[in-house]
């Protein structure tokens, strides 16, 4: 059965975005509260995107912390992966995962060596062969975007630097060209997963591809110390848990019903603080 490699969000209800979690258990848990709290508060229906790089993170001792990566935690990926999946049967078709560089990997990606020389390596040992099929058979059918026309909104793992012309471009991306050498990453891919900021022609032609009444894109993958950045329009990056400290981590919440002219409307009146009583060190 064909992948759907781009979802389409309804034109009503609570929204909520969050980026690259990579192994951060308790982030995720908050996320998770947070968003059992828009559903209960919600009559429309919430719904929740995390926008890839669920895996791999730090597994280095406290004495041993950088600063540069912000809050401590311990990774754990295999358990975030657990509680992901049991969200998500819980709340079928809304709640989204869309597929990031990290879990890429796991389905035919270059290796990722962010902790470890192979992460996907590292993560496949700690759940064994059984599991670790079973995790690749979900990574596989993770979508690549998620869009809300009526909200104009556009959510994607990297910048959207791909160039295509349609939407079902996207089905034509080949997770497995990582041992081909004359193409290592499929060309969408890599302008889908790698990107860390684009043009703003490039960017909005890409919006433009996936529905013309798109106006700004959402992602993570770069870390953002002060929570999010807006290199130009119509982009907004955002980070909601991996290399920032707790009171800088940042999520979007957004009504699906309203349209969101501009990345700096965006910002100013959708992103909320993870951890709203924690102390920021690089947001004012």
């Amino acid at each position: 059965m064909p992948v759907a490699r781009v979802v389409q969000l309804p034109d009503r209800g609570k929204l909520l975005v969050a980026t690259d979690l990579q192994g951060n258990v308790r982030d995720f848990r908050r996320v998770a509260e947070l968003y059992e709290a828009a559903v209960a508060a919600s009559p429309e229906g919430a719904l929740l995107v995390v926008t890839g790089d669920l895996v791999h993170g730090p597994e280095i001792p406290a004495s041993m912390w950088p600063d540069y990566l912000g809050s401590y935690y311990h990774a754990d990926s295999a358990t975030l992966l657990g509680e992901a999946r049991e969200l998500a049967d819980r709340h079928p078709g809304r709640v989204i995962y869309l597929l990031g560089n990290h879990e890429h990997a796991h389905v035919g990606g270059p290796v990722v060596s962010k902790f470890f020389p192979d992460e996907a390596g590292r993560l496949d040992a700690i759940l064994g062969p059984e599991r670790s099929g079973a995790i690749r058979a979900w990574f596989a059918e993770w979508p690549l975007v998620a869009y809300a026309r009526r909200a104009g909104l556009c959510m994607l793992h990297g910048a959207p630097s791909a160039g295509i012309t349609r939407a079902s471009d996207l089905d034509l991306a080949r997770l497995d060209t990582h041992d081909d050498f004359e193409q290592p990453v499929d060309e969408i891919l890599a302008g889908i997963l790698w990107a860390r900021t684009t043009s703003t022609a490039r960017a909005r032609a890409f919006l433009q591809a996936i529905d013309p009444e798109l106006s700004v894109a959402v992602y993570g993958h770069d870390v953002v110390r002060e929570g999010y950045t807006i290199d130009r329009e119509p982009l907004l990056c955002i980070s909601t848990s991996f290399g920032c400290f707790d009171g800088d981590k940042v999520y979007l919440e957004w009504d699906l019903a309203e349209r969101a002219e501009s990345a700096y409307q965006l910002a100013a009146r959708g992103l909320r603080p993870l951890y709203p009583t924690a102390t920021a060190v690089y947001r004012a």
